[in-house]
């Protein structure tokens, strides 16, 4: 028999649908109140109490009682819907001492950086892990994430955040501690990789350590925070000849307001936050490839 999809609604009788997960300890929660405000609850552990201006929320409770995408009323009153959080907005409450690379510039570089599965990808500057994260989710399955990041401090909170919201992927995972740029520093990273993708404030001091670690054909992404830094960058890849098709872009990103009888774009903007500048990595011996754009 053939079957329709979706199924044809019967007068009187609701569509079904698959009734909601209960949420499970280690999962992360958000909660939002009527007025569009957000709390973050980052682990669910049995036992541990939620605090919200003195409305208190058991996490067993939670678990036991609340459905992702309907009202719950706490003990005191107070309504609050949760949901589990998209990456978006794990990422923006993320837990961290180092600033991290925002969605936004994270979106630009999981498409420009073409990040698929299946891929070997280095990274440099593994902060919070936020990028680290997005990567090993892209390039599940059977890819593998190596971080390179040379401050302990850093890489403990960042394996610990992976830890707890990845724990499936850590198997991808690999973290290395040293520094990039240092003479001789790609003899401490085994192998050869598809993609690199650097967050550092001087990326152009490893180039030609770099050369021998990224494959012809593949594709260098590095993050940067100003101008005077991009400009550095894309000239001594355009002079390394091993990079090619040099290109730098940054994402502005901004909200529209809808009332009842108008429509304007919101007063905040998630404006400048970094630049992007995208490389493509090709054998030795071929005169610079210059990057145009297509429109």
């Amino acid at each position: 028999m053939k079957k329709i999809f979706p199924p044809p609604i019967v007068s009187g009788r609701k569509p079904a649908y698959n009734p909601p997960m209960p949420f499970l300890a280690g999962e992360s929660l958000i909660l939002y109140d009527n007025r569009g405000r957000a709390y973050v609850i980052p682990e669910l552990i049995p036992g541990k109490v939620f605090n919200l201006d003195g409305h208190l929320f058991p996490h067993a409770e939670l678990m036991e009682k609340a459905s992702e995408g309907e009202s719950y009323v706490g003990p005191r009153g107070l309504t609050l819907t949760p949901f589990r959080p998209t990456l978006r907005e794990t990422l923006s409450h993320m837990k961290r001492r180092t600033q991290v690379i925002y969605p936004k510039d994270q979106g630009l570089i999981l498409m420009w950086g073409e990040i698929r599965p299946g891929l070997r990808i280095l990274e440099s500057g593994i902060g919070a892990g936020a990028l680290t994260l997005s990567l090993l989710r892209m390039s599940a399955p059977g890819g593998e994430v190596v971080s390179l990041e040379k401050r302990e401090e850093h890489a403990s909170e960042a394996m610990s955040n992976l830890r707890r919201m990845v724990p499936e992927l850590m198997g991808n995972h690999k973290l290395l501690i040293g520094s990039y740029g240092d003479p001789g520093w790609e003899e401490s990273v085994p192998g050869v990789f598809d993609r690199v993708v650097l967050d550092l404030p001087e990326p152009w001091e490893g180039l030609s350590g770099l050369a021998k670690k990224l494959r012809p054909g593949g594709i260098l992404v590095s993050w940067m925070p100003t101008p005077l830094q991009v400009h550095t960058l894309s000239n001594r890849l355009k002079d390394s000849g091993d990079f090619h098709l040099v290109q730098t872009v940054e994402a502005i990103v901004r909200d529209w307001e809808f009332g009842p009888t108008s429509v304007r774009p919101a007063h905040r903007i998630v404006g400048h936050t970094g630049y992007l500048t995208m490389a493509r990595r090709a054998a030795p011996g071929i005169p610079y490839i210059a990057w145009e754009p297509s429109f």
